[in-house]
């Protein structure tokens, strides 16, 4: 009940427009999923994560936007085959680092609001480094994956991006389902995928 709360629909016309911005960024992330090469994965990913960090910074989201600004710069190295893993801990250490410093400097006096922040920051964080083991097993990358969007939709709804809070609501639920189906066929003796062996990442993110 709390976080229905926080819904407020009376949006300014910049709001408005950081949320149609980030719809329109989630529908490309959305149709990445349905792509089989990852070229085109990273293409509409890449355009997600643009679009969508201009309508956070419309909506104040600065620590979110570090995040997608990032995500961009990785895929455009993973796309010209420039990325291996000191690359992606460079990456990992400037969206943690620039995430952390932004939040706070343009927020110093709404100590609230730099607590948000920090969703953003952990949900990469934590998400990044889990998909770095090369052998990972499904249920951990899913609950990465549902942690991760917790803390997309409650940074959402506190800062009005309710096109992020409600596609991030959505992943989560997917990602608990998949990760019952996993337990389910577990028990069942039905053969699953152990191993996530894709050099990919979600994000919403994108990850």
């Amino acid at each position: 009940m709390f976080l229905f709360s926080l819904i407020d629909f009376n949006l300014t016309p910049l709001e408005i427009a950081g949320n149609i911005l980030t719809f329109i960024g989630m529908v490309l992330f959305l149709t990445s999923s349905f792509c089989r090469k990852k070229k085109n994965i990273l293409l509409f990913q890449t355009g997600n994560h643009s679009i969508s960090s201009i309508g956070e910074i419309f909506l104040g989201q600065i620590s979110g936007a570090i995040q997608d600004g990032i995500s961009i710069i990785r895929n455009i190295f993973i796309l010209l085959n420039k990325n291996n893993k000191v690359w992606n801990i460079i990456f990992i250490v400037s969206a943690a680092v620039l995430g952390t410093v932004f939040n706070i400097v343009f927020q110093l006096d709404e100590p609230v609001l730099i607590a948000i922040g920090f969703l953003p920051v952990i949900a990469s964080l934590q998400y990044s480094i889990v998909v770095l083991f090369p052998n990972i097993k499904v249920p951990y990358i899913k609950a990465s994956m549902a942690f991760s969007s917790i803390c997309w939709l409650i940074y959402g709804l506190f800062l009005k991006n309710y096109s992020m809070a409600i596609f991030n609501a959505a992943i989560f639920i997917v990602s608990i389902g998949s990760i019952l189906q996993y337990m389910i066929h577990k028990k069942k003796g039905i053969e699953v995928k152990e191993n996530i062996v894709e050099d990919n990442q979600q994000s919403k993110e994108e990850v």
